[in-house]
Protein backbone atom coordinates (compact mmCIF):
# COMPACT_ATOMS: atom_id res chain seq x y z
CA UNK A 1 0.00 0.00 0.00
CA UNK A 2 1.63 3.79 -0.98
CA UNK A 3 -0.31 7.03 0.50
CA UNK A 4 0.53 9.73 -1.70
CA UNK A 5 -0.33 13.15 -0.91
CA UNK A 6 -2.29 15.03 -3.67
CA UNK A 7 -3.18 18.65 -4.19
CA UNK A 8 -5.71 19.84 -6.21
CA UNK A 9 -4.09 22.70 -8.31
CA UNK A 10 -5.84 26.15 -7.82
CA UNK A 11 -8.11 24.86 -4.73
CA UNK A 12 -6.58 26.33 -1.46
CA UNK A 13 -5.48 24.42 1.05
CA UNK A 14 -6.23 20.99 -0.47
CA UNK A 15 -3.59 19.07 0.04
CA UNK A 16 -5.01 15.32 1.07
CA UNK A 17 -3.55 11.73 1.59
CA UNK A 18 -4.49 8.70 -0.65
CA UNK A 19 -3.87 5.42 -0.01
CA UNK A 20 -3.64 2.83 -3.03
CA UNK A 21 -2.51 -0.15 -3.30
CA UNK A 22 0.75 -0.38 -5.97
CA UNK A 23 -0.50 -2.90 -8.39
CA UNK A 24 -3.56 -0.50 -9.13
CA UNK A 25 -4.07 1.82 -12.18
CA UNK A 26 -3.77 5.68 -12.14
CA UNK A 27 -6.97 5.53 -13.49
CA UNK A 28 -8.17 3.91 -9.55
CA UNK A 29 -6.20 6.30 -8.44
CA UNK A 30 -8.28 9.25 -9.92
CA UNK A 31 -11.37 7.50 -8.32
CA UNK A 32 -10.02 7.15 -4.68
CA UNK A 33 -8.72 10.58 -5.59
CA UNK A 34 -12.64 12.06 -5.84
CA UNK A 35 -13.65 10.15 -3.29
CA UNK A 36 -11.32 11.51 -0.65
CA UNK A 37 -11.40 15.12 -1.66
CA UNK A 38 -13.85 15.97 0.54
CA UNK A 39 -15.93 18.06 -1.73
CA UNK A 40 -13.38 19.81 -3.40
CA UNK A 41 -14.08 18.11 -6.59
CA UNK A 42 -17.24 18.59 -7.59
CA UNK A 43 -20.06 16.13 -7.78
CA UNK A 44 -20.80 16.57 -11.24
CA UNK A 45 -17.13 16.28 -12.46
CA UNK A 46 -16.81 12.77 -13.68
CA UNK A 47 -13.20 11.50 -11.79
CA UNK A 48 -12.40 10.58 -16.08
CA UNK A 49 -11.60 14.16 -16.44
CA UNK A 50 -9.14 14.58 -13.93
CA UNK A 51 -5.55 14.99 -14.83
CA UNK A 52 -2.69 13.71 -12.57
CA UNK A 53 1.07 14.90 -12.70
CA UNK A 54 3.78 13.79 -10.32
CA UNK A 55 4.82 16.42 -7.87
CA UNK A 56 8.56 16.95 -8.46
CA UNK A 57 11.67 19.14 -8.16
CA UNK A 58 14.36 20.33 -10.93
CA UNK A 59 16.74 17.60 -9.47
CA UNK A 60 13.82 14.95 -9.47
CA UNK A 61 13.27 14.79 -6.18
CA UNK A 62 9.84 15.05 -4.70
CA UNK A 63 8.34 18.22 -3.84
CA UNK A 64 8.48 19.27 0.03
CA UNK A 65 5.66 20.73 1.59
CA UNK A 66 7.94 23.92 2.59
CA UNK A 67 8.71 24.50 -0.85
CA UNK A 68 7.75 27.61 -2.24
CA UNK A 69 5.77 26.10 -4.91
CA UNK A 70 3.83 24.11 -2.10
CA UNK A 71 2.94 26.65 -0.04
CA UNK A 72 1.75 28.23 -2.92
CA UNK A 73 -0.14 25.79 -3.82
CA UNK A 74 -2.05 25.70 -0.38
CA UNK A 75 -2.76 29.20 -0.71
CA UNK A 76 -4.44 28.38 -4.13
CA UNK A 77 -2.08 29.96 -6.06
CA UNK A 78 -0.46 28.30 -9.41
CA UNK A 79 3.69 28.75 -8.83
CA UNK A 80 5.45 28.86 -11.89
CA UNK A 81 7.15 25.25 -10.69
CA UNK A 82 3.86 23.61 -10.64
CA UNK A 83 2.87 24.94 -13.86
CA UNK A 84 5.76 24.21 -15.15
CA UNK A 85 4.52 20.44 -14.15
CA UNK A 86 1.31 20.37 -15.23
CA UNK A 87 2.41 21.57 -18.92
CA UNK A 88 4.44 18.07 -18.77
CA UNK A 89 3.60 14.85 -19.10
CA UNK A 90 0.59 13.23 -17.70
CA UNK A 91 0.03 10.09 -15.98
CA UNK A 92 -1.43 7.94 -18.07
CA UNK A 93 -4.14 6.18 -16.56
CA UNK A 94 -3.56 2.55 -18.18
CA UNK A 95 -0.34 2.44 -16.19
CA UNK A 96 0.16 1.37 -12.33
CA UNK A 97 1.00 3.17 -9.88
CA UNK A 98 4.85 1.03 -9.32
CA UNK A 99 4.56 1.47 -13.36
CA UNK A 100 4.54 5.43 -12.96
CA UNK A 101 7.09 5.56 -10.22
CA UNK A 102 10.02 2.86 -11.84
CA UNK A 103 9.55 4.85 -14.25
CA UNK A 104 10.21 8.12 -12.21
CA UNK A 105 12.92 6.67 -10.59
CA UNK A 106 10.50 7.35 -7.41
CA UNK A 107 10.98 3.55 -5.76
CA UNK A 108 12.42 2.63 -2.52
CA UNK A 109 15.55 1.02 -4.66
CA UNK A 110 16.11 4.35 -5.48
CA UNK A 111 15.87 6.43 -2.12
CA UNK A 112 13.01 8.36 -3.16
CA UNK A 113 9.85 6.16 -1.86
CA UNK A 114 6.89 8.55 -1.55
CA UNK A 115 7.01 10.12 2.71
CA UNK A 116 5.56 12.12 5.11
CA UNK A 117 5.89 16.05 4.38
CA UNK A 118 6.10 15.61 0.34
CA UNK A 119 3.65 16.69 -2.37
CA UNK A 120 3.39 13.85 -4.58
CA UNK A 121 0.24 13.97 -6.96
CA UNK A 122 -0.67 17.06 -8.88
CA UNK A 123 -4.52 16.66 -9.28
CA UNK A 124 -6.02 19.30 -12.35
CA UNK A 125 -9.83 19.89 -13.09
CA UNK A 126 -10.36 21.00 -16.46
CA UNK A 127 -12.95 22.84 -15.69
CA UNK A 128 -11.01 24.74 -12.54
CA UNK A 129 -8.51 25.88 -14.98
CA UNK A 130 -10.99 28.45 -16.26
CA UNK A 131 -12.66 29.75 -13.75
CA UNK A 132 -14.17 32.34 -15.24
CA UNK A 133 -17.13 32.87 -16.98
CA UNK A 134 -16.97 32.89 -21.27
CA UNK A 135 -18.02 36.46 -21.79
CA UNK A 136 -18.24 38.73 -24.84
CA UNK A 137 -17.79 42.24 -24.82
CA UNK A 138 -19.87 44.67 -27.28
CA UNK A 139 -18.70 48.09 -26.98
CA UNK A 140 -19.16 50.93 -30.28
CA UNK A 141 -21.45 54.63 -30.31
CA UNK A 142 -24.46 55.81 -31.38
CA UNK A 143 -23.25 58.98 -33.37
CA UNK A 144 -25.26 62.26 -32.55
CA UNK A 145 -27.68 61.11 -29.68
CA UNK A 146 -27.26 63.27 -27.53
CA UNK A 147 -29.80 65.78 -29.91
CA UNK A 148 -32.11 62.80 -30.12
CA UNK A 149 -34.84 61.45 -27.37
CA UNK A 150 -35.05 58.19 -26.37
CA UNK A 151 -31.93 56.29 -27.55
CA UNK A 152 -29.91 55.79 -23.79
CA UNK A 153 -33.20 54.77 -22.57
CA UNK A 154 -33.42 52.37 -25.66
CA UNK A 155 -29.72 50.75 -25.14
CA UNK A 156 -30.75 50.08 -21.13
CA UNK A 157 -34.06 48.41 -22.04
CA UNK A 158 -32.40 46.54 -24.95
CA UNK A 159 -29.30 45.83 -22.29
CA UNK A 160 -31.98 44.22 -19.98
CA UNK A 161 -33.78 41.85 -22.26
CA UNK A 162 -30.53 40.65 -23.59
CA UNK A 163 -29.41 40.09 -19.74
CA UNK A 164 -26.42 42.25 -20.32
CA UNK A 165 -24.05 43.29 -17.61
CA UNK A 166 -21.63 46.13 -16.39
CA UNK A 167 -17.95 45.34 -16.68
CA UNK A 168 -16.22 45.51 -13.44
CA UNK A 169 -13.17 46.73 -14.59
CA UNK A 170 -15.12 50.17 -15.76
CA UNK A 171 -16.83 51.81 -12.77
CA UNK A 172 -16.79 55.51 -11.63
CA UNK A 173 -16.60 55.72 -7.89
CA UNK A 174 -18.88 52.58 -6.95
CA UNK A 175 -20.74 53.60 -9.76
CA UNK A 176 -21.29 50.87 -12.86
CA UNK A 177 -21.21 52.20 -16.19
CA UNK A 178 -22.24 50.98 -19.24
CA UNK A 179 -23.78 53.90 -21.15
CA UNK A 180 -22.22 57.41 -21.45
CA UNK A 181 -21.67 60.74 -23.50
CA UNK A 182 -18.69 61.66 -25.50
CA UNK A 183 -19.84 64.79 -26.69
CA UNK A 184 -23.00 64.07 -28.96
CA UNK A 185 -21.91 60.34 -29.03
CA UNK A 186 -23.38 57.48 -27.14
CA UNK A 187 -20.95 55.37 -26.42
CA UNK A 188 -21.84 51.30 -24.64
CA UNK A 189 -19.31 48.96 -22.84
CA UNK A 190 -21.49 45.77 -22.13
CA UNK A 191 -20.51 42.32 -20.90
CA UNK A 192 -22.95 39.40 -21.89
CA UNK A 193 -22.79 35.92 -21.29
CA UNK A 194 -21.93 33.00 -23.33
CA UNK A 195 -25.16 29.94 -22.96
CA UNK A 196 -25.52 26.59 -24.33
CA UNK A 197 -28.83 25.00 -24.84
CA UNK A 198 -29.41 21.55 -25.30
CA UNK A 199 -32.85 20.60 -27.07
CA UNK A 200 -34.06 16.38 -27.40
CA UNK A 201 -35.61 15.65 -30.91
CA UNK A 202 -37.94 12.65 -31.42
CA UNK A 203 -37.98 10.88 -34.26
CA UNK A 204 -40.13 7.95 -35.15
CA UNK A 205 -39.05 5.50 -37.81
CA UNK A 206 -41.03 3.80 -40.06
CA UNK A 207 -41.01 0.72 -37.58
CA UNK A 208 -42.76 2.65 -34.86
CA UNK A 209 -39.23 2.88 -33.28
CA UNK A 210 -38.41 5.94 -31.62
CA UNK A 211 -34.95 7.47 -31.37
CA UNK A 212 -33.96 10.61 -29.31
CA UNK A 213 -31.10 12.49 -30.88
CA UNK A 214 -29.38 15.65 -28.63
CA UNK A 215 -29.05 18.79 -30.69
CA UNK A 216 -26.95 21.45 -28.94
CA UNK A 217 -26.21 25.29 -29.69
CA UNK A 218 -24.24 28.11 -28.38
CA UNK A 219 -26.68 31.09 -27.68
CA UNK A 220 -24.57 33.72 -27.86
CA UNK A 221 -26.77 37.04 -26.47
CA UNK A 222 -23.99 39.46 -27.48
CA UNK A 223 -24.79 39.04 -31.35
CA UNK A 224 -28.40 39.39 -30.35
CA UNK A 225 -27.50 42.69 -28.67
CA UNK A 226 -25.51 43.77 -31.44
CA UNK A 227 -28.25 42.30 -34.06
CA UNK A 228 -30.49 44.62 -32.31
CA UNK A 229 -28.54 47.63 -31.98
CA UNK A 230 -27.97 47.30 -36.18
CA UNK A 231 -31.41 46.69 -36.86
CA UNK A 232 -32.47 50.18 -35.13
CA UNK A 233 -32.06 52.42 -37.40
CA UNK A 234 -34.27 50.56 -39.72
CA UNK A 235 -36.80 49.62 -37.55
CA UNK A 236 -39.93 51.68 -37.59
CA UNK A 237 -40.46 54.20 -34.76
CA UNK A 238 -37.55 53.24 -32.81
CA UNK A 239 -35.42 55.96 -31.76
CA UNK A 240 -32.24 54.94 -33.67
CA UNK A 241 -34.06 54.80 -36.56
CA UNK A 242 -31.80 56.62 -38.99
CA UNK A 243 -29.07 57.12 -36.66
CA UNK A 244 -25.42 56.23 -37.07
CA UNK A 245 -24.47 52.81 -34.88
CA UNK A 246 -21.07 51.66 -34.60
CA UNK A 247 -20.40 47.96 -32.53
CA UNK A 248 -18.15 45.75 -31.80
CA UNK A 249 -17.83 42.12 -30.62
CA UNK A 250 -15.12 40.76 -28.85
CA UNK A 251 -14.45 38.11 -26.31
CA UNK A 252 -13.63 38.79 -22.89
CA UNK A 253 -12.11 37.68 -19.16
CA UNK A 254 -14.28 39.09 -16.06
CA UNK A 255 -14.73 36.52 -12.90
CA UNK A 256 -18.51 35.45 -12.49
CA UNK A 257 -18.73 36.56 -9.23
CA UNK A 258 -18.00 40.20 -9.69
CA UNK A 259 -20.85 40.60 -12.38
CA UNK A 260 -23.89 42.67 -12.05
CA UNK A 261 -26.80 42.94 -14.32
CA UNK A 262 -27.53 45.65 -16.75
CA UNK A 263 -31.54 46.70 -15.37
CA UNK A 264 -34.04 49.00 -16.94
CA UNK A 265 -34.49 50.72 -13.65
CA UNK A 266 -30.06 51.89 -13.60
CA UNK A 267 -31.96 54.35 -16.29
CA UNK A 268 -32.28 57.71 -14.54
CA UNK A 269 -33.84 60.31 -16.76
CA UNK A 270 -32.32 63.48 -15.06
CA UNK A 271 -28.73 62.31 -14.63
CA UNK A 272 -26.91 65.41 -15.39
CA UNK A 273 -24.90 63.96 -18.61
CA UNK A 274 -27.96 63.63 -20.62
CA UNK A 275 -30.12 66.20 -21.63
CA UNK A 276 -32.91 64.10 -22.72
CA UNK A 277 -35.17 63.64 -19.60
CA UNK A 278 -37.32 60.71 -22.03
CA UNK A 279 -40.03 58.58 -20.20
CA UNK A 280 -39.67 61.22 -17.12
CA UNK A 281 -41.43 60.91 -13.87
CA UNK A 282 -44.55 63.49 -13.41
CA UNK A 283 -43.26 66.71 -12.50
CA UNK A 284 -43.24 67.50 -8.83
CA UNK A 285 -43.76 71.33 -9.33
CA UNK A 286 -47.40 70.21 -11.16
CA UNK A 287 -50.70 70.26 -9.25
CA UNK A 288 -53.82 69.69 -10.78
CA UNK A 289 -57.21 70.64 -9.83
CA UNK A 290 -60.66 71.49 -11.39
CA UNK A 291 -60.97 75.29 -10.81
CA UNK A 292 -63.15 78.11 -11.65
CA UNK A 293 -62.79 77.83 -16.04
CA UNK A 294 -62.87 81.55 -16.16
CA UNK A 295 -59.19 81.50 -13.85
CA UNK A 296 -55.74 81.50 -15.19
CA UNK A 297 -55.12 78.62 -12.89
CA UNK A 298 -57.49 76.31 -14.77
CA UNK A 299 -57.01 77.58 -18.42
CA UNK A 300 -53.13 76.96 -18.16
CA UNK A 301 -52.87 74.24 -15.84
CA UNK A 302 -50.28 71.55 -16.53
CA UNK A 303 -52.39 68.00 -17.87
CA UNK A 304 -50.08 65.65 -17.19
CA UNK A 305 -51.45 64.31 -13.58
CA UNK A 306 -51.99 60.41 -14.13
CA UNK A 307 -55.56 61.81 -13.17
CA UNK A 308 -56.54 62.69 -16.62
CA UNK A 309 -53.57 61.10 -18.64
CA UNK A 310 -53.62 57.45 -17.00
CA UNK A 311 -50.32 56.29 -18.39
CA UNK A 312 -51.72 56.82 -21.59
CA UNK A 313 -50.26 60.44 -22.65
CA UNK A 314 -48.37 61.43 -20.02
CA UNK A 315 -46.64 64.86 -21.20
CA UNK A 316 -42.88 64.20 -21.82
CA UNK A 317 -40.60 66.74 -19.86
CA UNK A 318 -37.78 67.50 -21.69
CA UNK A 319 -35.25 70.86 -22.18
CA UNK A 320 -37.10 71.70 -25.24
CA UNK A 321 -38.65 75.39 -24.50
CA UNK A 322 -41.51 74.82 -26.55
CA UNK A 323 -42.21 72.00 -24.82
CA UNK A 324 -42.21 72.92 -21.82
CA UNK A 325 -44.39 75.79 -21.94
CA UNK A 326 -46.62 74.34 -24.14
CA UNK A 327 -50.37 73.89 -22.13
CA UNK A 328 -53.66 72.22 -23.79
CA UNK A 329 -56.90 73.57 -22.17
CA UNK A 330 -59.48 70.71 -21.93
CA UNK A 331 -62.95 71.47 -21.20
CA UNK A 332 -63.99 67.40 -20.75
CA UNK A 333 -61.07 65.57 -18.44
CA UNK A 334 -63.55 62.56 -18.64
CA UNK A 335 -64.13 62.38 -22.74
CA UNK A 336 -60.21 63.81 -23.25
CA UNK A 337 -58.79 60.40 -21.45
CA UNK A 338 -61.83 58.25 -22.97
CA UNK A 339 -59.94 59.41 -26.41
CA UNK A 340 -56.63 59.28 -25.26
CA UNK A 341 -57.19 55.43 -24.31
CA UNK A 342 -58.99 54.69 -27.64
CA UNK A 343 -55.89 56.18 -29.23
CA UNK A 344 -53.43 54.37 -27.24
CA UNK A 345 -55.21 50.83 -27.94
CA UNK A 346 -55.33 52.30 -31.94
CA UNK A 347 -51.85 52.60 -31.87
CA UNK A 348 -51.20 49.09 -29.82
CA UNK A 349 -53.23 47.45 -32.71
CA UNK A 350 -51.49 49.35 -35.53
CA UNK A 351 -47.55 47.85 -34.03
CA UNK A 352 -49.02 44.50 -33.79
CA UNK A 353 -50.76 44.84 -37.70
CA UNK A 354 -47.29 45.92 -38.53
CA UNK A 355 -45.09 43.43 -37.13
CA UNK A 356 -47.26 40.53 -37.92
CA UNK A 357 -47.27 41.37 -41.73
CA UNK A 358 -45.50 38.83 -43.98
CA UNK A 359 -43.08 40.39 -47.15
CA UNK A 360 -44.68 39.25 -50.11
CA UNK A 361 -41.20 39.13 -51.40
CA UNK A 362 -38.38 37.23 -49.35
Amino acid sequence: MVKLFCAIVGAAGSAFPVDIDAGQSVGDLKKAIKAESDGLIRAEDPWTKLQLFLAKTADGAWLPDDDQAALDLEDGKVHEDIQALIDGEKMKATWTIEDVLTANNMTKRKGRAPKSRQIHVLVVVPEQEHAQTGLWLVTGSVENALITKGIRCKLYWMATLRIGYYDPTRCIGNKNVAFWYEDKKLCFHVLFETSTCFYMLSLHRNTASLRANSVSFIENAALLFETDLRTGPQTLGSPLTNQVVETRVAPANAVSTDLQRVFYCDYVPDDSESPQNTVSSISLTTSVSNLDPSTDEFRFQRIEDEKFFLPYGKAESCHDPLMMKTFVHVEDPETFCLCMRWKHDDNAERWRSFWDMTPAVD
